[in-house]
């Protein structure tokens, strides 16, 4: 049987070139992390390059991104160090130019449709070999490496965490996440019950507390008529896994109530330090913001910003981590660019939904941005291209897409 390639397959695979370089950057961040940044970089580079040769734009998106712009340089410029200014400042940029590049391609859905599908099956299939040999023993290639040389195992309540081929389980629950809702409305196929029970197996795997409190909430509002129906699968495995690891499930409740604590009401981590700084600066009236690369983001670790010491910045437990982030985007963004500048990003970042009527696809637009939204509460996922590929590049495909 022949391959025949003709121009529609061309520009099927131009179209997915961002996701292939993105996501096999993902998979090389546990051995690679150099090769991974710049797969990264050039999937950036590359929706930049495809939005402006082919020279489509969203007017509304173009005019509101110009009026954030200033703000953004002007960021930049009052950094305490213009190189830390330059890092952060472009990856303030990722959501925007996806935003950018969904809109030029919004005519090809059934692509990305089709996309999901493969990738959510992949994906499962190697987290079945991972679990697979994690019974077995044996040392995996995406287990992280301590600073002693160790390889360490990210497991919870003694569970392996689902990582797939993307290594980091946080993203592996919220792609399923997302796939879940997309597949659910869109797709019609013959395996569509099996597809979906495989993204809530994923979310569930995942133990990503983030995701799955989403999830439960966008089931309760948007899929408020369906919600006992997926209610009851959820419930059955979580009862089969309990039958069949009954300590496991105790320790998995007892960890649920540990990170609630630790994050909500006694708040003694990073995650809750950097909203009280937040908090701090509202109440100082930070209108335009500390400088880009002050607070938060990578490039205030990298270039040793002064000003987690002028706020007296407690890591607590997590300072032998060298962590490169706070792990919380909303107060890297408002400290960094101000109330004012804060504000107006959100309404460029939201551009796509103002002023379109409601119906079933922006409800799912918008169930989109609450998951993406949600975890950039406890992560810095607005910068990261791995959870703007599966979120906001669905935007204007979804609202353009007509069903047949």
């Amino acid at each position: 049987m022949r391959l025949i390639i003709n121009k529609k397959h061309i520009v099927y695979f131009l179209i997915l070139l961002p996701f292939v370089l993105v996501y096999i950057g993902s998979t090389l961040t546990a051995f690679n992390k150099g090769l991974s940044t710049a797969l990264k970089i050039s999937a950036f580079l590359y929706m930049l390059s495809y939005v402006i040769i082919n020279q489509k734009f969203n007017k509304n998106l173009f005019f509101s991104t110009l009026f954030f712009l200033p703000l953004l340089m002007y960021g930049i410029i009052i950094s305490f160090n213009i190189k830390a200014g330059l890092d952060d400042g472009i990856r303030y940029l990722f959501p925007i130019v996806v935003l950018f590049y969904s809109y030029s391609i919004k005519k090809y859905f059934k692509v990305l449709l089709a996309f999901i599908i493969v990738f959510v099956i992949i994906n499962f299939i190697t987290q079945l070999f991972n679990y697979y040999y994690w019974h077995q023993g044996g040392v995996q290639w995406f287990y992280y490496t301590t600073s002693d040389g160790l390889r360490w195992v990210n497991e919870t309540a003694g569970i392996l965490r689902s990582t797939g081929t993307v290594v980091f389980f946080g993203f592996f629950g919220f792609f399923n996440m997302i796939a879940f809702f997309i597949i659910n409305k869109f797709y019609s196929g013959r395996y569509k019950n099996i597809l979906l029970g495989i993204t809530l197996f994923g979310l569930l795997g995942s133990i990503s507390f983030k995701a799955f409190g989403a999830f439960l909430i966008v089931l309760a509002i948007y899929y408020y008529k369906k919600v006992y129906k997926i209610t009851g699968y959820i419930l059955l495995l979580l009862i089969g896994v309990y039958f069949m690891y009954p300590t496991k499930i105790n320790l998995f409740a007892e960890n649920l109530i540990l990170r609630i604590q630790l994050y909500i009401t006694q708040g003694n981590s990073v995650r809750s330090e950097s909203y009280r700084v937040m908090l701090n600066e509202f109440g100082n009236f930070n209108i335009f913001g500390r400088g880009v690369g002050a607070f938060g983001g990578p490039a205030s670790t990298k270039y040793d910003s002064p000003f987690y010491s002028e706020v007296n910045f407690n890591w607590y437990d997590t300072a032998w981590l060298n962590l490169p982030t706070t792990d919380t985007y909303l107060p890297h963004l408002f400290v960094e660019l101000g109330i004012v500048g804060g504000m107006i990003y959100f309404l460029v970042l939201i551009t796509p939904i103002l002023k379109t009527k409601i119906n079933k696809k922006m409800m799912l637009v918008l169930a989109i941005y609450f998951c993406l939204f949600f975890d950039m509460l406890f992560s810095f996922s607005l910068n990261n291209l791995e959870y703007l590929l599966f979120s906001l590049v669905f935007v204007y495909p979804i609202l353009n897409y007509e069903e047949e």
